[in-house]
Order: C-alpha cells, then sequence, then structure tokens
C-alpha cells in the first residue's frame, strides 16, 4: 500500500497511493518522532501521516540540535512544499506546538500555503509566560530528571540508563532553550483555523493559558479538553484523542474535495 517508507530524515511516514490529506505531527520536546508511532497504526489509507524528526535525536542523533523555533520551522517549512497538493493539517505537542505554528507562518507568508488546519496540543499561548520552575535547561541533571518523571512522557528504563541518560539530557536542553527564547514576530497571525487540545489536569498548559491561542488566528478557533494531565494524547485515552484528530483531518480532507485549490493563502504578507 505504501511507496516510499521515509520521505526524507526530516519527514518520517508512510507515502500512500490515494490520501485524501496528509497529518504533520510535531513531537514535544526531547521526544522524537517515534511518539507518534501508534498514530500511523490507526491511520488508514485515507490519511497520510508523517512525523517530525528533529536534529539531534533517534537516527540524527550525530546532528547538532536546534536551540532556536525559528530556524527549525524554517527548516521544516521548506520541506513541506511537496505536501501542499492535498489538505495539509499540522499537529504539535508541548515544543511541537510552538514549532507547528511557526511552520504554519512560514507556509503562509513565504510560500503562499494555508494549512487545512492548526492542531496545537498541551502547549500555553506564545503571549503566555512559562510556569515551569524545575524544567529548564539551565537546571541541574538531577533536577531536570526528577522533573521530566513528574511530567511523564519518558520513558523509566531510559532515564535509569548511565549511557543514553547523557545523550537524553543534551536533547532535552536544547529543546528547553527553544520554548525559553521563543518569541512570537509582532502581530503573528495566520489564517489557517487552529484547534486547542489539552488535559483537564495539566498543570502546564492550563484552559486559560491556552484559550490565548485565539489571538493567533483569523480562522475557526475551537479548544478542547481531554482527561488526563500534560501528556494526556499518550494516556489510556490515546485512541480517544487520536479519533477526534482524524476526525478534524476528515473534515478538512472533506472541504478540499468541495474547495480543490482552498489550500493556498490569500493574505501572504
Amino acid at each position: 500500500m505504501t511507496t516510499d517508507a521515509t520521505v526524507d530524515r526530516w519527514l518520517l511516514g508512510d507515502r500512500l497511493p490515494h490520501p485524501r490529506a496528509r497529518l504533520i505531527a510535531f513531537p514535544h520536546a526531547g521526544g522524537a518522532a517515534a511518539a507518534y508511532r501508534q498514530w500511523s497504526t490507526w491511520a488508514g489509507p485515507d490519511m497520510e501521516l508523517h512525523a517530525v524528526q528533529y536534529p539531534g535525536r533517534a537516527g540524527r542523533f550525530r546532528e547538532p540540535a536546534h536551540t532556536r523555533c525559528e530556524p527549525l520551522a524554517l527548516d521544516t517549512a521548506a520541506r513541506l512544499q511537496s505536501f501542499a497538493d492535498l489538505p495539509l493539517i499540522l499537529f504539535g505537542h508541548s515544543m511541537g506546538a510552538l514549532v507547528a505554528f511557526e511552520v504554519a507562518v512560514e507556509l503562509e507568508r513565504t510560500y503562499g500555503i494555508r494549512p487545512a488546519h492548526l492542531i496545537v496540543s498541551g502547549a500555553p499561548a506564545p503571549s503566555v509566560p512559562s510556569r515551569t520552575t524545575e524544567m529548564r535547561s539551565d537546571a541541574s541533571d538531577d533536577a531536570l530528571v526528577r522533573a521530566m518523571r513528574e511530567l511523564g512522557g519518558s520513558k523509566e528504563e531510559v532515564l535509569a540508563d548511565p549511557e543514553l541518560l547523557p545523550l537524553i539530557l543534551s536533547v532535552m536542553r536544547a529543546d528547553l532553550t527553544i520554548g525559553e527564547t521563543y518569541r512570537p514576530r509582532a502581530r503573528t497571525c495566520i489564517a489557517a483555523p487552529v484547534t486547542v487540545m489539552s488535559g483537564v489536569d495539566d498543570d502546564f498548559a492550563t484552559a486559560a493559558a491556552v484559550q490565548g491561542w485565539q489571538e493567533y488566528t483569523t480562522g475557526e478557533f475551537r479548544q478542547e479538553s481531554f482527561p488526563g494531565a500534560h501528556f494526556y494524547l499518550h494516556a489510556d485515552q490515546a485512541r480517544q484523542v487520536f479519533d477526534r484528530v482524524r476526525e478534524l483531518v476528515e473534515r478538512c480532507a472533506a472541504d478540499g474535495a468541495r474547495q480543490p485549490g482552498g489550500r493556498r493563502s490569500e493574505h501572504t504578507r
């Protein structure tokens, strides 16, 4: 059913013969494309899923990790131009939400490509200051590991491995620097509709903190919550979260079929 197993080192996923839409998934801080492996088993033949593999991890561990959001977004957006022949949906969790948003900005402004939808998950709006204290790039190794355990999302066997841990912490520090140094460009606003998802028990991305994303789109805005904390999307209701994402993708696919060419932006600046 697939053609190429991997588009390139940036975008991991299967190229399908007859997809109706494409979903691009951006991992969280310290995460890799493998975070969306289970989603790929659920996607089906109509939805082409590609997970972004940031430099510095997994098969790209020899490459230096980015420490700034904008260059990472520029590099990713450049590789998505050929994906815009179908409705293009961007999904990002935590730090990945910021990267996905900046990719949407770059696609619209530089390439005239309007994503069909942006889904941001587990991330306060760019205008909201970070509330974390322990989870910082300059924290000690012990403090950072303790914070990672409390937040979840990292396998205990990895955190307990003395050989792997230095690599994991190096990547985590680079990704945390992205979040700490990120500042949205003045009056940045995209035309793509935005859906915000979060866990009801997430102390990092509270309902009030994620509501601010509404300021960053001129399109439709939705806010949805699920049981769980910061990594709610990988918890017991993982399938429920994915099914909701798929509903949004299918809606974009249907809209794209009715309005071919509607993915091109009319307000590029």
